[in-house]
C-alpha cells in the first residue's frame, strides 16, 4: 500500500493489482474492482507539480462522457481507475505493417467523432498517437476505437493550465505551434491526427527527423502513402500554419466521409 492513499484508493487496490509499468511518477496497474477488470493510474510521486497535473487529468476525465472515450470510474488524490480495454493499441497493429486504407479510415472516423466531442467540451488532447488509441477486441472498426490518456490535455474550462508554456508531447505527432508552447488550439489535434493517419497508412510517420521539421529546418518528408484519394486530406492536415489545415474535427470528418476509396 502506498503512503498517502485515501480510503477510496485503498479499496480500489485491495484485490490483486499487477504492475504494467511506470511513467512520469505514475504507476500503471491492472486490477479487479467491483467484479470487473480495471486499469489504474497510481501517483507515486510527492512532487507538487506532478500532483497538480495528476489532479488536472482526473478533473478533465471526470466531466467527460463519450462511448469511444474510456470513462473514469473512480478517482482520488492518488488514484485514477478506468475500465480495462481488452484489445490492443493501434501502435501494435502498425508494428505488423501498414493498415489497409478502408480499416484506417474506419479508425480515423471513430477518433474524429471523439475529437468533435472533446473540442466542443473545450478540451484539446495534445497527445494523439497510435499508442493512445485502443482497439477493443483487436478490431479495426469505428465502434472499437477507444481514445485514452488525457494527461497532456488542455481544458478551456479549467482555471489554470498545468502544462502552460511547456513543450510536452511526442515530437513525431506534435504540431509546430504546440512545439513552440501554444496550448489549447484544437487545430493542433488536427495536425496530430493527420500524422497518425499517415503512420497507419505508411507504417511510419512522415518525418524521420521530426525535431528538424519542428525547428523550421528543411526536414525530409517521406512519400505520401496511398491511396491517392486520401493524399489531399493528409496534405491539408500537415500544414505548418494552423490556418491552412482543416479548421475543425467536424470539417475533417466530413471530408473523410466524402472520400471514395
Amino acid at each position: 500500500m502506498m503512503p498517502g492513499m485515501t480510503s477510496a484508493a485503498r479499496a480500489l487496490t485491495a484485490e490483486s493489482p499487477t504492475c504494467l509499468g511506470f511513467r512520469g511518477g505514475v504507476e500503471h496497474h491492472a486490477d479487479q474492482w467491483q467484479g470487473q477488470p480495471v486499469f489504474m493510474k497510481i501517483l507515486s510521486s510527492g512532487d507538487p507539480e506532478q500532483q497538480e497535473r495528476f489532479s488536472h487529468e482526473g478533473q478533465i476525465n471526470g466531466r467527460l462522457s463519450h462511448p469511444l472515450l474510456v470513462p473514469l470510474l473512480e478517482r482520488s488524490a492518488r488514484n485514477l481507475t478506468f475500465p480495462f480495454v481488452q484489445g490492443c493499441t493501434l501502435r501494435e497493429v502498425i508494428e505488423d505493417g501498414p493498415v489497409a486504407p478502408a480499416q484506417a479510415v474506419r479508425v480515423m472516423d471513430g477518433l474524429l467523432q471523439v475529437l468533435v466531442y472533446l473540442h466542443a467540451q473545450g478540451v484539446t488532447h495534445h497527445d494523439l498517437k497510435p499508442e493512445n488509441v485502443m482497439l477493443a477486441d483487436n478490431r479495426l472498426e469505428t465502434c472499437a476505437v477507444r481514445l485514452i490518456d488525457l494527461g497532456m490535455a488542455h481544458d478551456r474550462r479549467a482555471s489554470s493550465d498545468t502544462h502552460a508554456g511547456t513543450r510536452m508531447g511526442t515530437p513525431h505527432f506534435m504540431a509546430p505551434e504546440q512545439f513552440q508552447g501554444v496550448r489549447g488550439d484544437p487545430r493542433s489535434d488536427i495536425y496530430a491526427l493527420g500524422v497518425l493517419f499517415w503512420d497507419a497508412l505508411a507504417g511510419v510517420p512522415p518525418y524521420a527527423d521530426p525535431l528538424g521539421w519542428l525547428l523550421g529546418s528543411r526536414a525530409v518528408r517521406g512519400p505520401l502513402p496511398l491511396p491517392l484519394a486520401l493524399q489531399p486530406l493528409l496534405e491539408r492536415c500537415l500544414h505548418r500554419d494552423p490556418a491552412d489545415r482543416f479548421q475543425s474535427a467536424a470539417e475533417l470528418l466530413a471530408a473523410l466521409r466524402s472520400v471514395r476509396l
